[in-house]
């Protein structure tokens, strides 16, 4: 299976362009939802198979969790655990990004209803309040989460669970990650928040801006970077997270076991994949 590239504004459009499926795997579903004004959005349900993000670019979003409304400002995220009630709202003109891990056959409910067609997925109707405790979801404000700072990036942990990890970077212009590499057990994909960052897709390099997409399935060679001249900023998310968020913040604080020369080409087993982002190289 190829990489998947996508600029601004492309993708799969639905309903007339207001969603667009941006990744469509078994392991997760990425779609870009575009709500105009203030609406509704989904009444309560709960998922039994999968998780359910949401991560604002633009407006607010107001998410309930089980019996709570949390409000959702840009850079602010959610994650309803499975067996969670939850629903949501806009309220405002929104732009927001929607993480279903793993699909659990939403991409085609999608499809389906933009046919006007039943459609159908991995989701139940409850009542407010009813269903497990929250305790596990997890409510991230802008600019709160796990932050990591290196010599050349800061990477924010925002989500960490068995379903995906999404980490904000902020990529200072020299920074440098792996060589190229590949993944034998999840999807690794990537969105552009603000300026621009380069990638390797396959074999095809990339420079690429705000908004634009890029995923890699399993077995698939990739990598990441920022040749200047000014900082990007982006979202990484691992779906599965094979436990790349927990790996990810232990290797912070200790050394690299494994250069990015040894990797080239390889694909990486899940403890040393981490091990790159440690990696401090000195000035050209």
């Amino acid at each position: 299976m190829d990489g998947v590239v996508l600029r601004a504004g492309e993708g799969e459009a639905l309903f007339g362009g207001r969603i667009v499926i941006k990744a469509s795997f078994d392991e997760l579903c990425i779609t870009e939802s575009l709500f105009p004004d203030a609406r509704p959005g989904a009444s309560p349900h709960f998922h039994r198979q999968h998780a359910d993000s949401f991560y604002v670019l633009e407006g607010g979003l107001a998410v309930l969790i089980r019996d709570e409304e949390k409000h959702l400002s840009p850079g602010a995220c959610v994650c309803a655990p499975p067996h969670v009630v939850h629903g949501f709202r806009s309220t405002s003109r929104a732009l927001f990004l929607n993480f279903h891990t793993q699909d659990g056959g939403f991409a085609e409910n999608l499809r389906a209803r933009d046919r006007d067609e039943p459609g159908g997925f991995d989701s139940y109707d409850a009542e407010v309040g009813s269903g497990p405790p929250a305790s596990d979801a997890i409510f991230v404000k802008a600019n709160e989460g796990d932050r990591l700072e290196a010599n050349t990036r800061v990477a924010t942990i925002k989500i960490g669970r068995d379903e995906l990890s999404l980490i904000e970077f902020e990529l200072e212009p020299g920074f440098e990650v792996p060589d190229p590499h590949a993944h034998d057990d999840h999807i690794d994909s990537f969105y552009v928040l603000d300026g621009e960052a380069d990638f390797l897709m396959g074999n095809e390099k990339l420079r690429l801006g705000s908004g634009s997409f890029v995923a890699a399935p399993i077995g698939v060679e990739h990598t990441f970077w920022n040749a200047g001249p000014g900082r990007a900023r982006l979202i990484n998310v691992h779906a599965p997270s094979c436990g790349f968020h927990d790996i990810f913040r232990a290797r912070e604080v200790k050394s690299s076991t494994l250069l990015p020369s040894e990797a080239k080409g390889q694909t990486l087993p899940r403890e040393n994949c981490a091990a790159f982002f440690a990696v401090k190289r000195p000035a050209a």
